[in-house]
């Protein structure tokens, strides 16, 4: 009888065994022959790691632009709109473009047409700056050029091209007067605030001249023209344009900012 019994839980012993063993094997267990095996290659990294990104390539910030050193006497040209042209100062010879060559000593050619900008093309298609720059002829005697306005544009549907209109203008006069130092004098409020148009214009001046690495003279920037100036500056009376006065106040300002960065030698 005792045999029976330790012969029955021997074979009960076996059998579970066996039983275990099977299960096991089914359940997921990993075959001898594949003891290396493993869900993630050996070569490849393990699902919780992340692959690094590659950094950034950062963006390089402009240099600022270089001193402007001029002989005595330098020959100057300003392109711009009825600003530069003068209106409404009594005479227009009093107006402030040639009251800072003066101040500078310089020999000024004053190329300001009313109404005309980096896209306004004038009241009479006189030409946009580039145009107007591209029909003078070839001068390797002047020492610098001065890119003046905005206004018009700002008053135009293509404002937002003046940054492609400021780099052909920028272009041409480096063409035209291949010896000459490119400066950019902003656009002024005629009314204020300034719109949102006009600082618009600004900006897009600034941003060129920076990447060119070109002096940049903003007269929104710098507030010449405010609330508590404003009727002094401006002749209400005269499509908002400078007084005689306010054209010698305003050459008072620009002199100022090109002495900054021009050294005449």
């Amino acid at each position: 009888m005792v045999w029976k019994i330790v012969a029955f839980v021997t074979l009960a012993v076996v059998a579970v065994g066996s039983w275990v063993f099977i299960f096991i094997d089914r359940g997921g267990g990993v075959p001898a022959d594949q003891a290396g095996y493993s869900a993630v290659p050996a070569s490849s990294p393990s699902a919780s790691a992340t692959t690094p990104s590659p950094s950034a390539t950062p963006t390089p910030t402009p240099t600022a632009a270089p001193k402007i050193t001029l002989p005595k006497g330098a020959s100057a040209v300003i392109v711009g709109d009825s600003w530069a042209a003068g209106y409404a100062a009594q005479p227009t010879s009093e107006g402030f473009a040639p009251l800072t060559a003066d101040a500078m000593g310089w020999d000024l050619t004053n190329l300001g047409v009313g109404g005309t900008g980096y896209v306004s093309a004038g009241p009479d298609n006189e030409g946009t700056y580039a145009e107007r720059i591209a029909d003078r002829a070839v001068n390797r005697t002047v020492d610098l050029v001065i890119l003046q306005g905005g206004l018009s544009d700002a008053t135009t549907a293509d404002a937002s091209g003046v940054t492609a209109g400021a780099t052909k203008a920028i272009s041409a006069a480096k063409t035209t007067w291949p010896s000459a130092q490119v400066v950019v004098l902003g656009p002024c409020p005629d009314l204020l605030p300034a719109s949102k148009t006009l600082k618009s214009v600004d900006s897009q001046l600034a941003a060129v001249t920076s990447t060119q690495r070109l002096h940049y003279l903003s007269c929104l920037k710098e507030g010449w023209i405010n609330s508590s100036n404003f009727d002094e500056v401006i002749d209400t009376n005269s499509q908002d344009h400078p007084s005689t006065d306010g054209h010698a106040y305003l050459a008072t300002k620009v002199e100022a900012g090109l002495r900054e960065f021009i050294v005449t030698k």
